[in-house]
Order: structure tokens, then C-alpha cells, then sequence
């Protein structure tokens, strides 16, 4: 058995002289003196009786000779990489895969920006689901720092996971807040730009945050319930007189607050960023990402009886006095390497290079069959070694052009890349538990089984295009394909067994068409299909099939004031080839056949008045197995609530005499959902599925923010009403975290 080891906008006019001596050529010189020449004329607003919505004004009392100068400045623009002015995001980089009007997406796409992630003080990521129309959280404590999601009633297990555009394993991948610029939830298939190597009922982007000409430095103390300790930087700035050399540094250290009894956990995040101007149209992009977790072990999970549901949510099921009871180490190692370059024509190229390796060793004792006529819970021991490796290139090519009486934002990519990944399980049996009286510490009572290694390896090329065309002044068509060549094998470690290959290709289209009435309003109906290679093996050591996905997809978006945007959407969305847990063998997994969702999801975000901003959402799901050859059609999925209501909101004080205090109040709804497949428990005598539903729950975060500009005070209480939640994965599930507080110091300097 392994033991434990601990491991811990370019630039501003007032450098204008010093960028043209450091311009390159004459080329450069002379583009960068017409800009400056050019620079008064563009500042200067149309004439109007009042300024537009982010600009400001003032006017020079001239001499009476003269007459009076008005100067408006334009607040600097949106970008899809980029800040969030508020809650409400204009801009996206996920979906299109380039700098992008959400009003021009015709898919669903939700971003929660780096102000509401601040807000919402959330106590772990996985948390902002609930204010998210068709996402819901995943039974994830394998992982406290891990990205995983029910998206639109399929579970992602991850493998929906990608940072800044490049595919990564969010099961296992860890990820610290203290780095996001922005969190995007692109809803509906995503291979047709993301490929095969992505996931087919969504996508969950990390966009990291990205050095700044302005210098900023920030520090961020916060103390909380269950021993909870957390220390963040986030520091950013030039490095040169020039600015053509920015930094961005963000470290967090993040220890406990695990609110199983005798389970603890820390988590050490360091990511510096380079960003190079080499000259006014390019840039390189250099990012590392190093975080190391010493973190609980993955189970136990509940069984799916409701005595379950009857026992404290602090209860240790493993044995928290032996390190057997749940602990180990995860590693994360992560380099980004990006050049863009703008041509004189508009034309833009990108080329990106990404490279992450994970890796984790932890044991735990987890549950394996429950008899509540003695309320004795089995359980064995269980050591998982496991990595995950990637290497990926993206090449492509952007730009604007006239053709056909339309206008034409396209764009044509290149991507390579060599996913690998791999497992090892040691178990044995451990002393038996009581449900209700648990006694510590307990012992092995059996042989030590380790089973060989399991690596699978995949390799992939695809060529995309995409084409969003002006039809009309109000009518837009948005077509894109991409066709991914995959290689994959899967092999054993051990003597005689021979690698298992399979070959898959596919084309993932896209059809979409946008109506835009007016600035304030876009209708959309889109038609995709996808597909998604299927990782691992079965117990006979066979590589899967791929997944297949289509989706119908219709909604429209509005912006009822500036500052406030708004969607609604309703989809059917068929996914087929899925795996689940294996019933002979939980350790491996088997294909299903076809199961549906359809859905409707309603948001809005921003500021609904001065001094109020907020986040709101409505879902209705109905997903459920329509085809299979051993699940009850019929039956609805794993996790997933018919009907879920998040609303958050932000409330200025200073309207009543309390000058830099805000309150904030988060309310979240959802019914009761399914624990498992099939949906009456198999082999549990008279339990019905009703008898081990995850209940329904309501529950509320109250906050008070005291903040200066330079320095802030946050007070946060999570789950205040102590609702007990539930959330499911496979056919096992997990508490949330019952009532807790938290404050956190903050200064910025």
C-alpha cells in the first residue's frame, strides 16, 4: 500500500514618445504617429444632449473669447479575455471561439465574471452552479478544488473542463478562484470547435486573468467555520518604463474547512503570467499554473438508502484516525504559451501551445454494500494512483471581409494534440461500520489486491472554419463544422497484453441564425451535433465507442437597460454512447443507449437599478433514458431537479446613510432529483425511488461588505437556514456543507 506524502488596452498616451523610438521599423514609427495624430479626432464624442452609457464628461470654462471645450472619455471596451465592467457580460470568448457579441451567439452562454465571483464569496468553485440556468453541482469531494458539473442533465465527470480554450480534466484538475477573470458556461455541444476531445452537453471555461499596464496590488485574509484559512495575492503591472512587458502574479494558500469530522485539506496555488508587447501588433502570452493538494480522499459516498439521510452531514464514514481514512496528494503542473499577431490587412493569427500534467495518490475507505436490519456499513480500503496528461497546438486564422453582398467575421483553426492518461486501484476489505454508532479505528481484515495499470492514450488532428455573415443589417448566419481525426489505445501493464486501438473520425456541424430587431434585442434557433471520444476501458479491457450528440436549440436575448442583460432558451438535446458504472464491476464502466433532455432556462444579470446588482435563473429540465438495454425508459437522470430557481443580489447602503456598505442575499431553490440509475434501487428490497430521492431543499447566503476602495471588510454566512443538501454522483451522493461563516480582510494598494 503507497503511503501518504505531504507536498505541499496597450498602452496609454503618456509613453507615446518611448514606443515610437522602441517601434521596430519605420513601418511601425509611422503607423503609431498616425494613431497619436489621429487620437483627439476619435476621442471626440457625437454631439448629444447627454453623454452615453459609459462615457464621461467635462467641461473647460475657456476664456470669454473662447468658446467652452467639452472632453468625453470612453470607457475602455469589453473584451472577450478580458474584465467584466458589473455582472454583465457583453462579450465572449468560448462559444465562437473569438472575440464575440453574446447577442451574436446563437447558443446559450452564461458568464459569471470576476466582481460576482468576489460577491458570491464562495467557499469552493463548484458553488456558482447555483445561480446558473442548466447547471447543476456534481458530488465532487473527490476533489474540493475540482470543476465538475450536471450540464442541461448530463453529468460532465470533468471532462466538460477547458482553460482558456484548451481541454483539461476538471475531475481531477484542481483550480484555485484567486486566477479567474471570468467563468464561462457554454450550454448545448461544443465539439464543433472543441472537438472530440471536449464534452457534448457543455463546457465549462476557466479564463484566467491577465497582466495589466496599471499597477494593482492586492491581498485578501479569510477565516471561516470548520477551521477554514485562506491567504490569496493577486499582483499585476509593467515591468519595463515602456509597458511592453506586464506581469501578473496570483498565489493562494487555502488549508481545512472541510466540514467532515476528521477531514482536512490544504491547497497551495502559485501562477505567474508574462505578457510581451513586441511590437504594436504582437503579443506572446506566457502562463504557468503550479497547485499542490493535500486533500481527503474521494469516497466515502453515500449509499442510496434513506437511513442515509437520517444521520448527522458531519459524519465520518472512512476512519479519520489512520491515514487509510481518506487523504493524498494531487499535483497540477500547467504552461500556456500564445503569440498573436494583427497584419496590416486585419487578418489575425494565433498560435497557441498548452501543456498540463496531473497527478494524484490517494487512499480512503469507502462504502461498498449497507444492511439496515443491522445498520452495519461494509466497506474496503482503496489506494488510487492516477494521471492525466496533455499537450495540445492550436493554430488560427481570423479576420473580416466583403464577399457575396455579406459581410463576413470568419475564422479557420488547426488543432494537434496527445491526451494520456492512466490508473492503478489497490484494495482490500476493511472492518465493517455502524451507520448510527460509528467506533474508530478500524483495520484491514483481508489480502491486498492491486490491479495493473490501466493507461489509455489519444492522439487527434481537426481542421474547424466557422463563418458568422451579415445576411442583413438585422439578420445574421452563423456556420461552422469541424472534422476530427482521433487514434486511441488502451493497454494493461502486465505480461502478454497488447494494446487496444481505435481509429474515429466525424464531422461536428453547426447552423445558426441570429435576428436583431435593435440594439436591445436577439432572437436566435440553432441545430448542432457533435461527438466525443470515450475515455478508458471495460472489464474486458475494450475501448468504447464514441459518444454522439444533437441538439434543437431556439431563445432569444435582451438588454432592458445598459448595465442589465437578460436570455431565455429551450432546447432538446439527444445524447447517445454513454457510459456508466459497470453493475458487476464499479472500478470500470459500460455503454448505454440514447437518453433526452429538454429544457427551459431563463437569466438575468447586471444592474437592475443604481446600486443594485444581480443574478437570477429559472430552469426547467426534463431529462430522462429514452433507449436502453438495461436502464427502465423512462427513468430521469441522475442529480438533476425539474424545477431549480438561484437569485443573488447586491444592495448598495449608501442611499441609507451607510457610505461603503453593501448587503448581499443569495437564494437558491431546487426540487428533488434522482440518486441514482435505475431509479427504484436494484436489489433493496421495498425501497421505492421515492424513498431515496435527494430531497428538495431551499436554502439562503446572507453577506455584509464594508469597502473603501483600498481596503474591505466581507462577513459571509452560507446556508444560514442549516438546509441538509444533497448532491448526487453516479448512482451514490454527498452532503453540503451544513451552516457556516466566513470574514475576510482585503486590501488594495
Amino acid at each position: 500500500m503507497p503511503t501518504r506524502s505531504t507536498s505541499l488596452a496597450f498602452r496609454p498616451r503618456s509613453h507615446a514618445a518611448a514606443l515610437l523610438r522602441s517601434s521596430p521599423s519605420a513601418l511601425h514609427r509611422l503607423a503609431w504617429a498616425a494613431a497619436l495624430a489621429a487620437g483627439p479626432a476619435l476621442a471626440q464624442s457625437e454631439r448629444t444632449s447627454q453623454p452615453p452609457e459609459g462615457v464621461s464628461e467635462a467641461t473647460a470654462v475657456a476664456p470669454s473669447s473662447l468658446p467652452a471645450v467639452t472632453v468625453r472619455a470612453q470607457a475602455m471596451r469589453e473584451t472577450a479575455a478580458g474584465p467584466v465592467n458589473g455582472y454583465a457580460a457583453k462579450r465572449s470568448g468560448t462559444a465562437m471561439r473569438g472575440d464575440v457579441a453574446l447577442r451574436d451567439t446563437p447558443q446559450a452562454v452564461s458568464v459569471i465574471s470576476a466582481d460576482a465571483l468576489r460577491d458570491l464569496s464562495l467557499r469552493t468553485i463548484d458553488e456558482v452552479a447555483d445561480y446558473v440556468a442548466g447547471v447543476n453541482r456534481e458530488a465532487a469531494q473527490a476533489n474540493p478544488y475540482a470543476l465538475s458539473f450536471y450540464i442541461r442533465g448530463f453529468n460532465t465527470a470533468g471532462a466538460a473542463s477547458s482553460y482558456n480554450g484548451f481541454r483539461e480534466y476538471g475531475f481531477e484538475t484542481p483550480q484555485s478562484a484567486v486566477n479567474i477573470e471570468r467563468i464561462e458556461f457554454l450550454k448545448g455541444p461544443s465539439s464543433v470547435l472543441y472537438g472530440g476531445a471536449g464534452a457534448l452537453s457543455g463546457l465549462v471555461n476557466i479564463v484566467s486573468k491577465m497582466p495589466q499596464a496599471e499597477r494593482r496590488n492586492e491581498v485578501r485574509l479569510t477565516a471561516g467555520s470548520f477551521g477554514h484559512r485562506r491567504a490569496q495575492l493577486d499582483s499585476t503591472g509593467p515591468l519595463d518604463q515602456d509597458q511592453r512587458l506586464l506581469y501578473r502574479l496570483t498565489a493562494e494558500v487555502d488549508k481545512d474547512g472541510n466540514f467532515v469530522d476528521g477531514v482536512d485539506q490544504q491547497s497551495l496555488f502559485l501562477s505567474p503570467v508574462l505578457t510581451w508587447h513586441v511590437a504594436p501588433s504582437t503579443r506572446i502570452d506566457a502562463e504557468w499554473v503550479v497547485q499542490r493538494v493535500d486533500r481527503p480522499g474521494r469516497e466515502p459516498y453515500f449509499s442510496r438508502h434513506p437511513d442515509f439521510f437520517r444521520i448527522p452531514l458531519t459524519t465520518q464514514l472512512g476512519d479519520p484516525d489512520t491515514e487509510l481514512g481518506g487523504g493524498g496528494d494531487l499535483r497540477r503542473d500547467l504552461a500556456r504559451l500564445e503569440l498573436t499577431h494583427q497584419f496590416d490587412n486585419g487578418l489575425k493569427f494565433r498560435q497557441g501551445l498548452f501543456a498540463q500534467y496531473v497527478s494524484s495518490d490517494d487512499t480512503t475507505i469507502q462504502t461498498s454494500s449497507y444492511n439496515p436490519a443491522t445498520q452495519l456499513l461494509q466497506r474496503r480500503v482503496r489506494d488510487v494512483a492516477s494521471y492525466d496528461r496533455s499537450r495540445i497546438s492550436q493554430s488560427e486564422l481570423s479576420g473580416e471581409a466583403a464577399a457575396v453582398g455579406m459581410r463576413h467575421q470568419w475564422l479557420v483553426g488547426l488543432e494537434a494534440g496527445k491526451l494520456d492518461s492512466g490508473y492503478q486501484f489497490t484494495v482490500a476489505p476493511y472492518s465493517p461500520i455502524n451507520l448510527f454508532a460509528p467506533t474508530y479505528p478500524g483495520a484491514i481484515q483481508g489480502t491486498l489486491t492491486t490491479s495493473p495499470w490501466e493507461d489509455s492514450y489519444s492522439e487527434f488532428q481537426a481542421l474547424y472554419a466557422q463563418d458568422i455573415m451579415d445576411v442583413t443589417r438585422q439578420v445574421k448566419l452563423v456556420v461552422g463544422a469541424r472534422y476530427d481525426w482521433l487514434r486511441s489505445w488502451a493497454q494493461q501493464r502486465s505480461p502478454g497484453q497488447s494494446a487496444k486501438v481505435t481509429k474515429d473520425s466525424d464531422l461536428s456541424p453547426r447552423l445558426g441564425v441570429v435576428w436583431q430587431p435593435n440594439e436591445r434585442i436577439s432572437a436566435y434557433a440553432s441545430w448542432t451535433k457533435s461527438f466525443r471520444a470515450n475515455r478508458g476501458t471495460d472489464r474486458q479491457g475494450q475501448t468504447f465507442s464514441p459518444q454522439t450528440g444533437k441538439q434543437y436549440e431556439v431563445g432569444f436575448k435582451f438588454d432592458p437597460r445598459p448595465g442589465l442583460s437578460g436570455s431565455v432558451a429551450v432546447f432538446e438535446y439527444t445524447r447517445g454512447n454513454i457510459p456508466t458504472t459497470d453493475p458487476v464491476d464499479d472500478d470500470y464502466s459500460i455503454l448505454v443507449g440514447e437518453q433526452r433532455s429538454r429544457g427551459l432556462e431563463v437569466e438575468l444579470s447586471g444592474r437592475v437599478m443604481p446600486g443594485l446588482d444581480v443574478i437570477a435563473s429559472y430552469t426547467y429540465l426534463d431529462a430522462r433514458v429514452t433507449k436502453d438495454n438495461r436502464l427502465p425508459v423512462g427513468d430521469r437522470l441522475v442529480g438533476v431537479p425539474r424545477h431549480a430557481v438561484g437569485v443573488f443580489g447586491k444592495l448598495s447602503l449608501a442611499r441609507v446613510g451607510l457610505q461603503g456598505f453593501s448587503a448581499t442575499l443569495g437564494v437558491s431553490h431546487a426540487r428533488d432529483r434522482p440518486s441514482g440509475l435505475p431509479n427504484d434501487p436494484d436489489g433493496a428490497g421495498p425501497l421505492t425511488a421515492g424513498d431515496v430521492k435527494l430531497p428538495s431543499y431551499t436554502t439562503a447566503n446572507l453577506g455584509l461588505i464594508y469597502d473603501t476602495g483600498h481596503y474591505s471588510v466581507r462577513l459571509t454566512g452560507r446556508n444560514i437556514n442549516n438546509a441538509r443538501i444533497y448532491d448526487g454522483y453516479n448512482s451514490t451522493f454527498q452532503p453540503r456543507a451544513p451552516r457556516s461563516w466566513s470574514v475576510e480582510l482585503a486590501s488594495t494598494f
